[in-house]
């Protein structure tokens, strides 16, 4: 073992190896690897079994049900009018998935904390979203695409979690896009598997795309399960905006038009394998310009 380095040192610190201008330790400590094959590197691929955290390798970890809509999100729902469709339950009950103790309680906490921030404006002013305020965005959306999958159809590779759980980001392969988003019910939910193009049923899963959204913003994850890229997508008149590659130091928030329970089904059928037809009228509404906050970054 070389070393240490800071994430975002990484390269640089590569690059004084390779330029042997990089001063070692006289005792480094020796490594032993195996490389993980056979059965165990198969595992990575198929989704995370019953029993153990989507995030996480440790196959002992204590599970706990973790509330797939934090508490935060939950105050600022109801606020918004989120009631019980029960009148004999005064108490909402919200969905859980089980997420291991450590998971729980470390990073994904943290992010809880810095995207509230960066959120709840979002749901009631005008406001600039830089970089860093995308990929807190970002990397929460893509927690709440695997657990929501965990949840429900449970077909994301065990490795896309561990990914999230490893690096603090989603990875390259991921996409993330935000959008304006309004409707008497706060909460949509599409997920749509991606196969091969073809009839067979047998086909091989190419991805998940899963579009939801929370109060007045949508997201829209898109997880592959194999290496390749996406045709150029529908913006809805530059409405849907990618957080994740970032392609833009600074976005504007919120965009010209927002999407609703309805036309919410187009967003989600923009990511599609052509097994079917889509065709829809799309009636988006322009989006609400309330006041003005400053950009979010690092405090």
């Amino acid at each position: 073992m070389l070393g240490t380095a800071h994430r975002s040192c990484i390269a640089t610190a590569v690059a004084l190896l390779r330029e042997r201008r990089a001063q070692l330790t006289d005792d480094l400590t020796v490594m032993n690897i195996e490389p993980i094959t056979g059965h165990h590197a198969h595992e990575n691929w198929l989704p995370a079994p019953p029993g153990r955290c989507p995030f996480c390798s440790d196959p002992e970890g204590q599970l706990t049900d973790e509330d797939i809509y934090p508490k935060w999100l939950v105050r600022e729902m109801k606020q918004h009018g989120v009631r019980s469709t029960d009148p004999q339950r005064r108490r909402i009950s919200w969905p859980t998935t089980p997420v291991c103790q450590h998971c729980n309680n470390t990073w994904m906490s943290t992010l809880e904390n810095d995207v509230k921030d960066v959120l709840i404006p979002m749901f009631h002013q005008v406001r600039s979203l830089d970089e860093y305020a995308q990929g807190r965005l970002a990397l929460w959306a893509a927690k709440m695409a695997v657990i929501l999958d965990a949840a429900g159809g449970n077909i994301v590779p065990h490795r896309a979690g561990q990914r999230l759980e490893i690096h603090r980001q989603p990875h390259d392969g991921m996409r993330v896009w935000i959008t304006a988003y309004h409707d008497a019910s706060p909460l949509a939910l599409v997920s749509r598997p991606i196969y091969m193009p073809g009839k067979d049923p047998r086909d091989e899963l190419l991805g998940l795309c899963v579009t939801f959204s929370v109060v007045k913003v949508a997201f829209q994850v898109f997880i592959p399960f194999l290496d390749g890229d996406l045709a150029p997508l529908e913006d809805f008149h530059g409405s849907v905006l990618q957080i994740w590659p970032t392609t833009c130091s600074v976005l504007d928030w919120p965009p010209p038009f927002r999407f609703d329970q309805t036309s919410i089904q187009a967003l989600a059928a923009r990511i599609n394998d052509n097994r079917e037809d889509v065709t829809m009228e799309v009636n988006l509404s322009a989006a609400e310009r309330v006041s003005r906050a400053p950009s979010e970054g690092p405090g």
